[in-house]
């Protein structure tokens, strides 16, 4: 009897535990996005106001953003140092595709992050200006989207988890 109450514990809290994680996964992306933001806005003030080399800024940038887009951040700036990647576009390009397991961000994200990134380090300092600007008005704009989606669905991805969990416990028993 107490391995059906242990095993129906266990069950019960899977499920809410599943249902949190589907009800916080549009929460997790609007976080990652809104770092994204952060992160090209020191990119922008870095192209604007300084003459230091681009990886010199996006390393730096890494050290002052979190997460999986600080890492985004030095992969690309270690890749333009290295000279493994024969412009700064392809450097963001391939970070972004080797990062993509390890974000929230979907393929409708890292399209504008990749068209924003095809500027990076080439033409003049007004076109990568004006595609950064692009690229957070696209934030913003998925940001409230997500924000508007999360307050509908997650408390219904929450009360799913739970009910769902409830009825396999039922059910079991």
């Amino acid at each position: 009897m107490a391995v059906k109450i242990i095993g129906a514990v266990i069950v019960f809290f899977s499920c809410a535990a599943a249902g949190m994680f589907l009800a916080c996964r549009d929460r997790f992306r609007a976080d990652e996005l809104m770092e994204m933001k952060r992160g090209l806005l020191l990119l922008k003030s870095e192209i604007d106001y300084s003459s230091r080399p681009l990886y010199e800024a996006l390393i730096d940038i890494s050290l002052k953003v979190g997460g999986a887009v600080s890492e985004i951040f030095e992969d690309c700036g270690r890749l333009l140092k290295s000279r493994k990647a024969s412009s700064a576009a392809e450097a963001w390009e391939t970070t972004l595709k080797d990062r993509k397991g390890r974000t929230f961000f979907h393929k409708s994200d890292m399209d504008a992050l990749i068209s924003m990134g095809k500027s990076l380090g080439g033409g003049d300092r007004r076109c990568q200006l004006s595609s950064i600007d692009m690229a957070m008005e696209y934030i913003d704009l998925k940001y409230e989207e997500l924000m508007k989606k999360y307050s509908k669905d997650g408390r219904l991805f929450r009360s799913g988890g739970i009910l769902c969990g409830i009825l396999i416990v039922v059910a079991l028993f």
